[in-house]
């Protein structure tokens, strides 16, 4: 009888696999006899299952159980070795890790016969690859243990397909944290009131105010944008940073805006800081010739400033590349638009309306890293995505807005 295995397990079997994957490259691992026959079998169970999407992928819900502490490690050798301090922290640390008594595995396969390609995904990660057109690997690899659990697994779905349970029973008992949903940013900080205290801290309300009208006021099109300068130099663009440095309160001292430039931007300028700073011509030419490359509009660590320019004249590109610096980003506008400066802002209107709180936040599930998802919500302009921890499943989920989960079913034979 094969072993059932538990999460520790399964998340070991898991973190190595997807390591092994990742860093594989042109490298295809091959797998010791029993587990090719075991992998044979998976695919062809999976067989039964209609696929989804236009590659063939089939999807499959699998759960394992937490199951003994045991299986987390062995707390006495883990203390001796100084892993942990007592059994207490030991006990703590594996219901921190594995906080469920049941787990959900969302399993993703996909095969293409003619050039002898498979790969399994789970939770989002890939973690079995066999591909004939990549060099095998000079070991055997025995994941036999890891792919009977696969096999068991799919056909007890398979079952439940079968006698018409395994929908309805996906869809009663999916847990949160595996969705894909929305959440207004409103109803978040109505959970979580100290994350809005520390997003708008030092900001004042009329600066939010102030923000809201004139994002919400700019073209959406850059296209639309017509504001210019008629000229413009390289000491223009330090004096224009300059000003975002200090509404931001950065340590400039008794810097020049072009010393704050080089001390507070990214470094790989591209010679900007060498060319005559009073100089437009000096400016449009260092502009027009630059071929890319470098940084020289990383202008701090989280905000991109450019410079852009046609017949009309120039004008700036304001970005804020890291998520989690909005406000920054908004004195850094606000400076520039105070100042009379042509600037557009990138996602200007989703930036008015998470200070508004009226933002649609991308739920996205575990297992997900909660950047760049823009595939889970076609349809839609999400930019903020966030996973549901365990402190925020029970207070959030209701307020959530969660997609359809996709049906599975079998293929008539």
């Amino acid at each position: 009888m094969s072993k059932k295995l538990t999460q520790p397990i399964i998340r070991w079997y898991r973190d190595q696999l997807s390591h092994n994957c990742r860093f594989g490259g042109a490298y295809s691992y091959v797998y010791n006899e029993e587990s090719r026959v075991l992998l044979d079998e998976l695919f062809g169970l999976l067989e039964q299952i209609k696929p989804s999407g236009e590659n063939g992928t089939r999807t499959l819900w699998l759960r394992a159980e937490r199951g003994p502490i045991e299986d987390y490690g062995d707390a006495e050798e883990l203390i001796a070795d100084g892993e942990f301090e007592s059994q207490e922290m030991f006990i703590w640390d594996w219901e921190q890790e594995f906080p469920d008594e049941t787990a959900w595995y969302e399993l993703s396969a996909v095969e293409d016969r003619e050039n002898g390609y498979r790969a399994i995904s789970l939770s989002h990660r890939l973690v079995i690859v066999q591909d004939r057109n990549r060099q095998p690997r000079d070991y055997l690899s025995d994941i036999s243990e890891f792919v009977q659990w696969l096999v068991d697994s799919v056909k007890e779905c398979i079952e439940m397909l079968r006698d018409g349970t395994y929908n309805g029973y996906v869809r009663e008992h999916l847990p949160p944290q595996y969705r894909v949903g929305t959440l207004r940013r409103k109803d978040y900080w109505a959970v979580w009131p100290d994350e809005r205290a520390n997003f708008f801290e030092g900001t004042s309300s009329e600066d939010v105010a102030a923000f809201i009208r004139l994002a919400t006021a700019q073209p959406k099109e850059r296209s639309a944008f017509t504001p210019r300068l008629a000229s413009m130099t390289a000491g223009d663009f330090f004096r224009f940073c300059a000003l975002g440095y200090a509404a931001n309160s950065y340590p400039i001292d008794d810097l020049s805006p072009r010393e704050q430039y080089r001390h507070f931007a990214d470094g790989r300028d591209e010679g900007l800081t060498d060319i005559d700073e009073r100089s437009p011509e000096a400016f449009h030419a260092w502009l027009t010739a630059r071929h890319g490359g470098c940084h020289p509009w990383a202008v701090c660590t989280h905000i991109s400033l450019g410079v852009a320019c046609d017949s009309g004249g120039y004008w700036l590109r304001l970005t804020e590349k890291i998520g989690s610096w909005t406000i920054e980003t908004v004195r850094f506008y606000l400076a520039l638009c105070r100042a009379g400066v042509p600037v557009f802002l990138t996602e200007a209107a989703a930036l008015a309306e998470r200070l508004a709180g009226t933002e649609l936040i991308g739920v996205v599930p575990v297992g997900v890293t909660p950047v760049h998802c823009e595939r889970y919500f076609p349809g839609q302009h999400i930019i903020s995505f966030i996973n549901l921890s365990v402190e925020d499943r029970e207070l959030l989920a209701p307020l959530c807005s969660w997609q359809p989960i996709d049906e599975v079913a079998l293929l008539r034979t």
